[in-house]
């Protein structure tokens, strides 16, 4: 007989791949132009092959689908800019610019999902606050990298990090949502440069006074 642990291991496998599957097709349907308020769980359901029992069981309920691609979406979004640094490889305003670019690409692959997210978390607390708070990872390592550069010399000592990092942070993603939103790819070059510039001389290399 196959052990307690193997057949554990077997239960957490597929209902790894059943999320994945109910995550994929929530994101396609939403693709397709539906609605997230719009869709109902057998829907979903259904079009990840699976039954509307093992929706429950793999999830709460729809904010807490919703929920989990949010923190997905942010957690990919984070390895896009993790390792851009002022000083390091592929660092400097046009790294940053660069940083920039993939992540306005990402989230145009993403535009319906965002778009489910911003309208959903307007009115929906914990949406909300679990966006907020993937956003915090960002708002740290921003921090972190003050810091260093004003421990080099090369950012003002004045600077508050923290501070300077939830601007950055917040800011940015809004303005990065408002174009996807409302904006054609044409300007995504600009856009991520002018975000890099207003970080690059407004932060990380302000001239001081």
């Amino acid at each position: 007989m196959p052990s307690t642990t193997r057949r554990q291991a077997q239960d957490t496998d597929r209902r790894s791949v059943v999320e994945g599957q109910i995550l994929a097709a929530t994101e396609q349907l939403l693709r397709g132009g539906s609605r997230f308020t719009d869709l109902g769980v057998q829907r979903i359901a259904a079009a990840a092959g699976v039954a509307r029992s093992s929706f429950y069981f793999s999830f709460r309920d729809k904010t807490d689908l919703l929920i989990r691609l949010a923190g997905t979406l942010k957690r990919q979004v984070f390895d896009l800019a993790k390792d851009w640094h002022p000083e390091g490889p592929g660092g400097g305003l046009d790294g940053l610019t660069a940083v920039f670019v993939d992540i306005i690409a990402f989230y145009r692959q993403h535009a319906d999902l965002l778009a489910a997210i911003t309208e959903v978390a307007a009115y929906d607390s914990k949406v909300a606050e679990v966006w907020s708070s993937e956003l915090n990872r960002f708002t740290d390592r921003t921090a972190e990298l003050i810091r260093e550069e004003q421990a080099a010399g090369r950012t003002p000592a004045s600077i508050d990090p923290v501070t300077a990092a939830e601007v950055m942070t917040w800011d940015g993603d809004r303005v990065i949502a408002r174009h996807v939103a409302n904006h054609d790819a044409g300007r995504d070059e600009t856009v991520a440069r002018e975000l890099a510039l207003i970080r690059w001389y407004g932060v990380y290399r302000r001239p001081t006074t």
